[in-house]
């Protein structure tokens, strides 16, 4: 019963996924969308042997077996597109799927192969494969997420929005599903058997919730995305834009800007938005940023949300608010976020702080 409800809702999903109703992330939520049909046909692999209909339905299981191959390089291409902020698909992204092809290839193939060592060893190495594939996929998508934290911190001031980590817990479910999946093909530990139905049925709400939920990443116009896509995957070496004259009148016309509008005030604060106040181009405000400052966006904003905290904290006019109601005025979206940052710029939690200045 599980299975096949893991079954349906996974293929649910992935229809929801390809015609997302708020349209965002559309060309991430379709490769992520991909990936769970293949999860689904994983399920009806198991449903099929389940109620004995391999026979009948032979070769329908074979191309349902095929879909693995698909599983892992459609689980990346949706992370590459959730990280990157220009959304194109190129056409070196095919030979992600060259062991799929091979595989569905040979069950084409296989009535007219005459059975002889050479189609054997063929359809051993290629399952065979298929393991080591998904540690290698599971392994890029990890990197990807972590230098994507790193990049968001460029663009943006709170990274609560955008930072996938429901993508990295669900990478963290897949690595304990593939260890499932190792133990039944290889190892036959049985006390996880009455498990794993429920792994896979909590995996798919899991990605329910959270993929449907998901904002727009980069929710910038073309123009401005062309310019993060440069900053976030840089092709060359950075190179000095700015002379050491354009920089300190950068500098002074930022530091008056922050001083008088108390732009880092706005929540949903973001390099684009600072950039068209300053007047100024994306690249060039984040090169400031970067070597007049030494720091990323991230942390230059929120120095100035933090020094804004420290004033409310002590002031009597704002006693009435509790530390939530202190990180929001500050500009920050979330207890956590603040609470992290205020410790990091101050070496005290916010609390601790009010005492030691009392």
């Amino acid at each position: 019963m599980l299975i096949g409800l893991t079954t349906g809702g996974a293929f649910l999903l992935s229809f929801v996924l390809f015609s997302h109703p708020q349209k965002k992330n559309l060309l991430a939520s379709k490769w992520l969308g991909i990936f769970v049909a293949t999860l689904g046909c994983a399920m009806l692999e198991i449903f099929i042997h389940t109620v004995n209909l391999q026979e009948k339905y032979r070769f329908g299981l074979s191309s349902v077996e095929a879909s693995r191959f698909l599983s892992a390089p459609a689980l990346f291409l949706s992370v590459v597109f959730y990280t990157s902020a220009v959304k194109q698909f190129h056409y070196r992204y095919l030979w992600h799927f060259l062991p799929f092809l091979l595989f569905f290839s040979l069950n084409l193939c296989e009535p007219k192969l005459s059975p002889g060592p050479f189609t054997t060893f063929a359809f051993l190495v290629i399952k065979g494969s298929l393991p080591l594939q998904t540690v290698i996929y599971i392994i890029l998508c990890f990197v990807r997420l972590k230098k994507h934290s790193q990049n968001l911190r460029e663009i943006v001031s709170s990274t609560e929005y955008q930072d996938l980590s429901w993508l990295k817990n669900f990478l963290v479910v897949l690595v304990v599903v593939v260890l499932i999946w190792l133990n039944l093909a290889f190892f036959n530990f049985k006390p996880l058997y009455n498990f794993t139905p429920f792994i896979y049925l909590a995996s798919v709400y899991f990605l329910a919730y959270f993929s449907l939920g998901q904002r727009e990443v980069y929710a910038f116009n073309s123009a401005q995305l062309e310019e993060v896509e440069k900053i976030i995957h840089p092709k060359t070496t950075k190179q000095k834009r700015l002379s050491d004259d354009e920089i300190l009148l950068l500098k002074n016309r930022l530091e008056k800007l922050m001083k008088e509008t108390r732009i880092y005030l706005e929540n949903d604060l973001t390099l684009p938005v600072l950039a068209s106040e300053m007047n100024t181009s994306i690249h060039d405000l984040s090169f400031l940023i970067n070597h007049a400052y030494n720091e990323n966006f991230f942390s230059f904003i929120n120095k100035y949300r933090i020094e804004e905290a420290k004033s409310l904290l002590l002031s009597e006019k704002f006693n009435h608010l509790n530390i939530l109601g202190i990180a929001f005025q500050s500009g920050f979206n979330s207890k956590t976020t603040f609470n992290i940052t205020f410790k990091k710029h101050t070496g005290l939690s916010p609390t601790d702080y009010v005492k030691s200045q009392r």
